[in-house]
């Protein structure tokens, strides 16, 4: 199933819609410049955090709506 934005509030969804592209980007621009891995995985460790944060309020949303 995929995340559908349109049902999640936009609190939610424009900040992850807006942040989300500037991280994936800015951490490989900013490992290139540096040389330093740890923009990667710190990339990485928002990214999962995120996700598990708007997959977590997708399910609250449809259990309040069951």
């Amino acid at each position: 199933m995929a995340l559908r934005f349109d049902v999640l509030p936009k609190r939610a969804t424009v900040p992850l819609a807006v942040g989300l592209p500037v991280l994936l980007l800015g951490a490989p621009f900013a490992f290139r410049v540096t040389g330093r891995p740890v923009c990667l995985i710190a990339a990485s460790l928002i990214s999962a955090a995120m996700s598990v944060g708007c997959h977590g309020a997708f399910v609250r949303l449809h259990r309040k709506t069951s």
